[in-house]
């Protein structure tokens, strides 16, 4: 979690924000603050948002992982299928990437494959709801953990041709390379949704050769869309009206994403080129 304030008196990003963007008085820079401490560090308790105990867990632990989750959602709402009938491959098994597949499972997405640096696990016919959500509660810090777990290896040579519509690239950044997303486009991907910052393993930090071979051949959402969760709860709780509630702050998270996404579909509403076309969007808005 992103501290907001520090006893050294340290200037975090967000104050940075407060003063430059906002430029608030002393008290509303000291109740935007208060507002910012509570909602990122507010205990989740809608059943429905958290894989554990209410409580459990804080939003900063799962909002990057639902927003990635719902950007996946909000795709096939705007472009059109069926969530329920769609596979799921996950990289990575942090926050981010346990967080997507819980959500994903609960919204009836199959989740077949999972890879970790520490190994891999596969069910063509999908991990059931229960089973995904054992595996988000007995990780071993960021690492999958679970009996019989196929080696990074052996994993590494089978996942990426098993065969599914959905992948969710959420470890380290540049992990991707061409031959990983060739095998995946040949058996039925029809989305990605980047967890992880930079996913493909490009030099180039934005849109590289693999990056762009990606974009047109399937819907690759970008992940200053579908990673934004942390950086729009910082957002939405610097507003005057911000509800400071777990439902409140998931809810604009989710009609963020949505509307980033019909602003995309609104250039055509073609399924592919959806990064090139969402850059573009971010530009105009900048310039």
């Amino acid at each position: 979690m992103i501290p907001i304030t520090s006893e050294l008196g340290i200037l975090h990003p967000q104050e940075g924000v407060l003063n430059g963007h906002y430029q608030p008085g002393d008290f509303a820079k000291a109740r935007k603050i208060k507002q910012l401490q509570n909602g990122v560090s507010l205990s989740v308790n809608a059943a429905r948002l958290t894989p554990s105990k209410t409580g459990t867990f804080k939003v900063g632990d799962l909002i990057t992982g639902y927003g990635t989750a719902m950007s996946v959602e909000h795709f096939y709402t705007v472009w059109g299928g069926d969530l329920t009938q769609k596979r799921v491959i996950i990289q990575g098994w942090g926050n981010v990437a346990s967080g997507a597949a819980y959500y994903l499972s609960q919204m009836g997405a199959k989740v077949v494959g999972i890879i970790d640096k520490v190994g891999g696990l596969m069910k063509p016919e999908g991990f059931t709801l229960e089973e995904v959500t054992t595996l988000f509660n007995t990780k071993e810090g960021n690492a999958l953990s679970a009996p019989q777990m196929l080696s990074f290896e052996e994993a590494n040579r089978q996942i990426w041709s098993m065969g599914a519509e959905v992948f969710i690239p959420a470890a380290a950044s540049r992990l991707v390379n061409r031959m990983q997303l060739a095998q995946m486009l040949d058996n039925g991907l029809e989305v990605i949704s980047s967890g992880a910052n930079v996913p493909f393993a490009d030099e180039e930090i934005f849109y590289g050769p693999i990056a762009e071979l990606a974009d047109s051949k399937c819907a690759v959402i970008p992940d200053f869309i579908s990673n934004c969760g942390m950086a729009r709860v910082f957002g939405y709780l610097m507003q005057e009206d911000a509800i400071v509630e777990d439902e409140a702050i998931f809810e604009d998270v989710s009609t963020t994403i949505h509307n980033a996404l019909r602003d995309v579909y609104a250039i055509d509403n073609q399924p592919n080129l959806i990064t090139f076309k969402a850059y573009t969007n971010a530009l105009k808005l900048l310039i």
